[in-house]
């Protein structure tokens, strides 16, 4: 009973598209999509899982593939299998193997630790240690021109990476001084004779309890920021001598 009533559900399916061609205007048309939009539903579903779950045994391909570069791109990803150490010749056969190149994330791993000595492109090593403070003293200068720009940029990232220790006005005074004492006032006599080239060195090195700021702090920046100080350094002057 089943098998028929299935049987004649087919068949008058198969009667209704075939009817398709005797479909003169658009009334006709709309009556036939709603008459058996529930049918096109229905194999358009079973298309989709018959398609999706045509998956291969390792899981991570798709059974059909569309455009290959978008489904998986030939470039490497961060902390993925770089595949051209992994593979090694073994006896004549190709087996996967273990990265022998030491990396960041351990064997096998695409982020690869650069050769020694070699530098990013438009890229310019710092040329002075940590503790080369006189170094730095006599050869960094700033090569920068006082402008309103300038100082609003420095003003601007000292607001953002200085002034949270060192206070807004420069005076040891930051939000951060409740629980770490003793920060340094910009505004004593040691650090007003401190030249730029020092200052520069301590933001791209740091110094003592300070960390660099050299990831977070462009060069061009770091005068701009040493040029916003000097100034607070002259308002603060004019405040002593009134």
């Amino acid at each position: 009973m089943k098998i028929q009533k299935s049987m004649n559900l087919f068949s008058h399916l198969f009667r209704g598209f075939s009817n398709l061609s005797n479909l003169s205007n658009l009334s006709d048309i709309r009556a036939f999509c709603f008459r058996y939009s529930f049918f096109v539903a229905f194999f358009l579903v079973l298309f989709y899982f018959g398609v999706s779950c045509s998956w291969n045994y390792d899981g991570n391909l798709s059974g059909l593939h569309y455009i290959l570069n978008m489904h998986d791109s030939p470039a490497v990803e961060a902390q993925e299998e770089e595949y051209i150490f992994t593979e090694e010749i073994s006896g004549g056969n190709l087996k996967r193997g273990m990265n022998p190149q030491y990396s960041w994330s351990g064997k096998g791993s695409s982020v690869l630790t650069p050769p020694e000595g070699s530098v990013p492109r438009n890229y310019t090593p710092y040329p002075y240690a940590p503790e080369d403070f006189a170094g730095a003293r006599k050869g960094l200068k700033n090569q920068l021109t006082p402008s309103l720009q300038n100082y609003e940029r420095g003003q601007k990232q000292y607001q953002i990476y200085c002034a949270v220790c060192h206070g807004f006005t420069g005076l040891g005074d930051g939000p951060v001084t409740p629980m770490v004492a003793d920060v340094p006032s910009l505004m004593t006599k040691k650090m007003r004779g401190w030249t730029d080239g020092e200052i520069y060195h301590i933001i791209t090195s740091g110094r003592g309890r300070m960390m660099n700021y050299a990831a977070q702090v462009i060069p061009q920046d770091r005068w701009k920021i040493i040029y916003y100080i000097r100034l607070l350094q002259e308002n603060r002057n004019r405040i002593s001598k009134k």
